[in-house]
């Protein structure tokens, strides 16, 4: 009888386990990496962003958008392997990607979910670098 408790509580534990990679509240910054995998090794970098979003302060006649690169490295059988894959908020298209990817990478299947490039623009600040932004992105372990 205990085996099978044993057993039942391993189950559920599995079951509860989440499959978010990252949690972090405050974002990913630019040029920063986060660990998608330990085994096989795979990581995720903030590689580039481009914005072209209208200003907060601003009334355009386009929306505009902020589009990301993320450089994925990792560590297979056969070697290192290094990809980049662009995603996109706002006015997006196929060259530059979308808010939603799913992908498989280093044998392990991903979903990416981008929901928000931080800072948003506005005209009052001139200062604005690409050091200072950061992403929300959700990654799951699928």
């Amino acid at each position: 009888m205990k085996k099978y408790v044993f057993v039942l509580f391993a189950v559920m534990a599995a079951a509860c386990k989440s499959t978010v990679v990252d949690k972090r509240e405050d974002g990913i910054k630019y040029k920063e990496t986060v660990t998608l995998n330990d085994v096989p090794a795979a990581t995720l970098t903030f590689f580039e962003v481009d914005d072209s979003r209208c200003p907060e302060d601003v009334v355009c006649i386009w929306g505009g958008r902020a589009s990301v690169d993320l450089l994925l490295s990792g560590v297979t059988t056969e070697g290192g392997i290094k990809e980049h894959v662009k995603m996109c908020l706002g006015e997006c298209n196929a060259s530059t990607g979308s808010d939603t990817l799913e992908k498989t990478f280093a044998g392990q299947k991903y979903k990416f979910v981008l929901s928000a490039v931080n800072p948003y623009p506005n005209t009052r600040d001139t200062t604005r670098t690409k050091a200072k932004y950061s992403i929300q992105l959700k990654i799951e372990k699928k």
